[in-house]
């Protein structure tokens, strides 16, 4: 009888401690996601850009890079993923160059990312709300008939769908979104899991709690499908089965939910420049860009 209680409290206590280990594992990567605890510079030497500085309402310096041609009469606007900079963009930002020829393209640093201020990183909110400062900035500085498309990529897709969802973006012709996620949750928890091996179910609500308690976001609220109701941009769905941080199946709520005219593009390839150019399904991006630009 004491041996057997001797195993069910050592069950016990190991189960409590993989709980603790689990929730300490899902709070440390929770403020991993969070924080940014070392600039990392954007190096934009292989393309010939203008720096640009605009200052958010919260006094934070964000940072712009140009490539600009003298009478473009549009403008592509490039986002990165979170725990990325612009750097990250150079080879889409090529082959943008060689599919819109005499378009200006915009690099974005998203606050706490790059040489932009800030250290809490917002999971697309605060970057929704500075994409709309940033609208506003190019329109005065190329002119207020610019037509503008708008690329994301991952959690920078998402925050383009947020800021359109508003109704404030101006001027803006097309969206092209490149492996969003449906919501911010699901990100998180999927991320974790290919780390951990921990159940969305137990993570979920820890992520929410420890994000809320660090920073004040509620990440439930971070919800594309909701957002892309209420976005009338036409935009076109580009998702990798591939994809490592963001699982394909993710893509169809957005799809079939956006209140707008658009285009699905489903690809094999990690990234949609990657492909083989002479084939036909190829061009559903550059076919979807001539109709709507």
């Amino acid at each position: 009888m004491k041996n057997k209680k001797w195993l069910v409290g050592g069950v016990v206590a190991g189960a409590f401690a993989s709980v603790a280990a689990m929730y300490k594992a899902t709070s440390e990567f929770a403020k991993d996601m969070l924080y940014r605890n070392e600039i990392d510079r954007t190096d934009l030497d292989v393309l010939d850009v203008e720096e640009m500085q605009l200052k958010n309402e919260e006094g934070m310096v964000l940072y712009g890079y140009l490539i600009k041609h003298n009478h473009a009469d549009r403008t592509l606007i490039m986002l990165h993923e979170i725990k990325e900079n612009a750097s990250s963009l150079i080879e889409c930002a090529q082959h943008f160059e060689k599919m819109l020829p005499e378009t200006n393209i915009v690099l974005l640093d998203s606050e706490s990312h790059g040489m932009s201020d800030g250290y809490l990183r917002s999971f697309g909110e605060k970057d929704a709300k500075n994409l709309i400062l940033w609208n506003r900035f190019l329109l005065k500085k190329l002119g207020s008939q610019q037509r503008f498309i708008l690329y994301g990529k991952n959690l920078g897709a998402n925050a383009i769908l947020r800021a359109s969802a508003t109704r404030e973006l101006q001027n803006v012709s097309a969206i092209v979104s490149d492996g969003a996620c449906d919501n911010v949750s699901h990100y998180l928890t999927d991320l974790l899991f290919k780390k951990y091996k921990i159940n969305s179910k137990f993570s979920a609500p820890i992520l929410r709690r420890v994000i809320k308690q660090e920073s004040g976001l509620d990440i439930k609220r971070l919800d594309a499908v909701e957002d892309v109701k209420n976005n009338t941009i036409p935009t076109i769905f580009i998702h990798s089965k591939n994809e490592k941080n963001v699982n394909f199946k993710r893509v169809f709520d957005l799809y079939n939910n956006n209140a707008s005219d658009a285009s699905l593009f489903p690809i094999k390839e990690n990234h949609f420049y990657e492909m083989n150019q002479d084939e036909s399904y190829s061009n559903l991006l550059k076919d979807f860009l001539a109709k709507h630009i």
